[in-house]
């Protein structure tokens, strides 16, 4: 990566002509160091379109000269000013020239032939407009996709689907929005699916086939529903548990004792003859030990209890801090005169993590909402936090995504001694007086205990036991002091909990039927354009 480049914002702008060609514009906001000497955007597999077209300018205006095809190997001076593209095997790169470092500017458009094509049923594309490992990755994109006759693109005329980012894609003002709501990674992609009526475009290329066919391939590994059958999504041990819990209620009780003593065994093959497990089962990976206490749980393990871990874990490597400020009153309290108070509040700080960091995904999404929410003065509140997840679904949904298990029993009795490590470590925390930890080797794992305990639902219990323990030490460890609080932490979980639950409760099924919504994280299959790679160089 260009360690001074980055990509601070990329607006991409799609207008739709009635023949289904796009002219697409990108403006992109950038910082640009001395390293390298062209920016460039990969477009591959076309499957029958073209490029043409290209133009760049950039903050001053100035138009750059495109020279047609292009040399990658030519110096930083010879390429400033200039643009052109590079034609591959699979595709072309459209490049231009980085010039004067600094805060830039540059403005690229250019024309997609025959993007929204014409299907049996409907009219429309599956495109992926930015690719995955952009180097550097845009800090925050969005896409909006207007007709180029500027006539509105009526709400009843268009379903919309998104995949590979975190944010959403809505209809708005005639218009449809695809947003990024948090900084994006080198998995991450933009592609965007557009179904339109018959008629309300012209596409002179056709497809052989149903637009359906295409949008079933796109929901493949997505978080989309089908709505083709009733055990869509589900794991093969929930479809079990369902099969006979119907056919219990229609033929004989025995059949939901079965299931029982199904689960009993695989309980008692997971929690037989535990020893104490003292150090952090998949080298720390909470979602993974999650996934094991949820499939071996007799419902489902509450999700309350990896958001709470989620959250210590930020605080204990100190992307959020305990801290006392002085807060303004509000409403009634502003009305009546009342003095400012002294309160704890959450503090915003830097997160750094590394490329091995487990749960980095969860870590940045997390820490993405609380920033967000917090604002400028990154204090936050938990009222702030609640409000803020109500009017940005988009991130929260995101959140929601990454929270779902996705291991069912049968995939954990395959790794059974991890699993039993996970319930090792509960059991430890669980007898953690009789443990007597107190030596400085196990100190420094005090607080990933703390973090743990928040998962296993135990937090408060060894709260107390390490305070027995240990109580200098609780104290005296600003970290483990701020885990250590009762009222601050739970008080911002469930803040965050409500704001899950306020998302979870307006979700209908209008996001699979195209009516817009959360981007899923998977999925996009059968997409045109984009590829890999892409930035600068």
């Amino acid at each position: 990566m260009q360690a001074g480049s980055t990509l601070d914002d990329l607006d991409i702008t799609v207008r739709l002509s009635d023949n289904g060609d796009a002219r697409i514009t990108e403006v992109r906001q950038m910082s640009i160091d001395s390293q390298g000497t062209e920016c460039y955007i990969v477009m591959g597999n076309l499957n029958g379109s073209g490029i043409r077209d290209l133009a760049v300018s950039d903050e001053t205006g100035r138009q750059f000269d495109n020279i047609g095809e292009w040399d990658v190997d030519r110096s930083r001076s010879y390429k400033e000013g200039k643009c052109g593209i590079v034609t591959k095997s699979n595709g072309y790169e459209l490049c231009w020239g980085l010039g004067a470092e600094g805060e830039r500017i540059y403005t690229i458009s250019y024309t997609i032939t025959n993007m929204v094509r014409a299907y049996d049923d409907a009219d429309g594309f599956n495109f992926m407009f930015v690719a995955t490992n952009i180097n550097p990755m845009p800090d925050h994109a969005r896409i909006t996709f207007v007709r180029d006759d500027n006539e509105p693109i009526p709400q009843d005329k268009v379903l919309m689907w998104a995949f590979r980012y975190d944010g959403d894609i809505q209809w708005k003002d005639g218009t449809v929005v695809a947003e990024t709501a948090s900084s994006m990674n080198s998995d991450n992609a933009m592609i965007v699916m557009l179904r339109f009526e018959k008629d309300f475009l012209h596409p002179t290329m056709s497809e052989e086939g149903s637009f359906d066919q295409l949008r079933d391939r796109a929901f493949e590994g997505s978080d989309y529903d089908t709505g083709s059958g009733f055990f869509d999504g589900m794991e093969t041990d929930e479809i079990l548990f369902v099969i006979l819990f119907l056919v219990a209620l229609a033929l004989s009780p025995f059949l939901i004792a079965a299931y029982i003593i199904w689960m009993w065994r695989n309980r008692r093959k997971a929690k037989s003859n535990l020893m104490w497990y003292r150090d952090l089962p998949y080298n720390g990976d909470l979602k993974k030990s999650y996934e094991v206490l949820n499939a071996y749980s007799w419902t489902s393990y509450d999700k309350e209890n990896l958001v709470s871990a989620i959250v210590a874990k930020l605080v204990s490597i100190g992307a959020l801090a305990i801290e006392e400020h002085l807060v303004e009153p509000t409403g009634l309290r502003k009305l009546t005169g009342a003095s400012p108070q002294m309160k704890k509040l959450i503090a915003i700080k830097p997160l750094e993590l590394s490329e091995k960091s487990p749960n980095k995904q969860l870590l940045r999404k997390m820490h993405n909402i609380f920033s967000n929410a917090a604002g400028e003065d990154m204090l936050l509140q938990p009222n702030e936090l609640r409000n803020w997840m109500k009017k940005h679904s988009g991130s929260v949904e995101g959140l929601l995504t990454l929270l779902k298990p996705s291991r069912s029993v049968s995939a954990c009795n395959t790794d059974l001694e991890n699993v039993r490590k996970v319930f090792g470590m509960e059991l430890f925390l669980e007898d953690f007086t009789l443990a007597n930890e107190r030596h400085a080797t196990e100190l420094g794992l005090w607080k990933d205990y703390l973090v743990f305990a928040e998962l296993f639902g135990i937090a408060k219990e060894l709260r107390k036991d390490m305070m027995q323990a240990n109580p200098e030490y609780l104290r005296m460890d600003e970290v483990c002091r701020q885990l250590n609080d009762s009222d601050v932490l739970p008080a911002f979980t469930m803040a965050a909990l409500a704001g899950i639950g306020d998302v979870e409760k307006a979700n209908s099924s209008s996001r699979s039927s195209g009516g817009g919504g959360w981007a899923s994280f998977g999925g996009g299959g059968g997409f045109s354009g984009g590829g890999s790679g892409g930035g600068v160089r």
